[in-house]
């Protein structure tokens, strides 16, 4: 059979059961998905974080959110990662950039993998291009920033001008040189790559010499005008210590302390973890560094709850409506008002079921259980109306 007529194998998609309500698909989350777009209320932590960036100074920069699980501490840092980047497009704040990291495994070297990785995907080929068009860039870097020699004499051996650049050689080199800045042990072939004026490239062995290179690397892109610092979103933070060895424990709160106060110019850190984490306890001065922590909000009446609920459906109306603008659609329905397929009583009723049922253990109504209840219902009025 012709490609064409396999094609007709495929079954038709039926309607979309939304679209009646202006929706493309059901605006809530699932247990444990996240919403970037949606950060209902939290108005104190969404205003100090706010404050924090707009004022983006040389102090210490530090905010802690604290919540227990289904609290929401996962979807507000992912809610602060897209209002930086859309907050640095419209141009409200400078070049900051927010990164977001997490599984923070059995040693600083795996958080810091993941700067690293955020940090030369968005900047490396800009950077090597920049060093590239100006013989004369990297000397005046090396004498104005002086803690950046070494990095600086790594990078030039992908950026040094060549009769035939090879492509393929380049791009090993990029990665040699990633690998390096992680930390990673690199082949003596690897180490070629990156060997310029006769040196090669010192291993990093330790944590603070790759915090070093890191705020070396910050150091040049701000000097540059292509970055002015991060957002760094840390997310899980009481799992640090989990399962650990007590010397494996003390290694790690070492290195933390050493990278908060290295950093403490060019990174603002946004930290989340669940109340008082045990762990963490044995460790007053990362406690201290941290700052003072703001809870996260519980939805502690029906008037938030139909907050939540009105802000998650207008967020999937916007876009529905987004959907059809880019797709020259004219909507076949006027956009509904208010809680529409759901009703006032829906929400209410759920929340009351919830306060109810959790009060019993001493627990609050959490967004991360109370939205999929919500997807939950829309799902059966849908269902039940066609």
């Amino acid at each position: 059979m012709t490609l064409k007529k396999d094609l007709s194998l495929f079954t038709e998609k039926g309607p979309n059961p939304f679209e009646e309500y202006f929706l493309l698909e059901n605006p809530f989350p699932g247990y444990g998905e996240i919403e970037a777009d949606v950060c209902t209320d939290q108005e104190v932590l969404k205003k100090q974080f706010v404050s924090i960036l707009q004022n983006f100074s040389t102090e210490a920069k530090r905010l802690c959110i604290n919540g227990g699980n289904g609290a929401g501490k996962t979807n507000i840092l992912r809610y602060f990662e897209r209002l930086t980047d859309e907050a640095r497009g419209s141009e409200r704040i400078g070049n900051l950039q927010p990164i977001y990291v997490s599984t923070p495994e059995e040693s600083y070297f795996y958080i810091h993998a993941q700067i690293i990785d955020k940090l030369t995907g968005l900047f490396l080929n800009d950077l090597i291009r920049k060093l590239q068009s100006d013989p004369d860039l990297t000397d005046s870097l090396s004498i104005k920033l002086k803690t950046t020699h070494e990095l600086l004499r790594v990078i030039s051996a992908i950026a040094q001008p060549v009769m035939v650049p090879l492509f393929s050689e380049e791009e090993r080199q990029k990665d040699s040189l990633i690998r390096w800045l992680k930390g990673q042990k690199l082949t003596t072939a690897d180490k070629k790559l990156l060997t310029y004026g006769g040196m090669t490239p010192l291993d990093i062995t330790s944590s603070s010499l790759a915090i070093q290179f890191l705020y070396g690397l910050l150091d040049i892109l701000k000097e540059l005008g292509m970055c002015n610092g991060i957002v760094l979103l840390f997310d899980e933070f009481e799992e640090i210590f989990s399962g650990l060895t007590r010397s494996r424990q003390s290694r790690y709160a070492q290195d933390l302390r050493h990278l908060f106060d290295v950093l403490k110019e060019p990174v603002f850190f946004v930290i989340a973890t669940v109340p008082e984490p045990k762990d963490l306890a044995q460790y007053p001065a990362i406690d201290r560094r941290l700052g003072k922590p703001i809870e996260l909000r519980p939805i502690d009446s029906p008037k938030l709850a139909i907050n939540y609920v009105s802000d998650y459906l207008n967020n999937g109306r916007d876009g529905y409506e987004a959907y059809l603008k880019e797709n020259k659609k004219q909507p076949e329905c006027a956009r509904p008002d208010g809680l529409k397929p759901l009703t006032q009583e829906d929400v209410e009723e759920e929340y009351y079921f919830l306060k109810e049922n959790y009060g019993k253990s001493g627990l609050n109504v959490l967004p991360g259980r109370f939205l999929p209840k919500m997807r939950e219902r829309i799902e059966q009025k849908i269902r039940n109306s066609n």
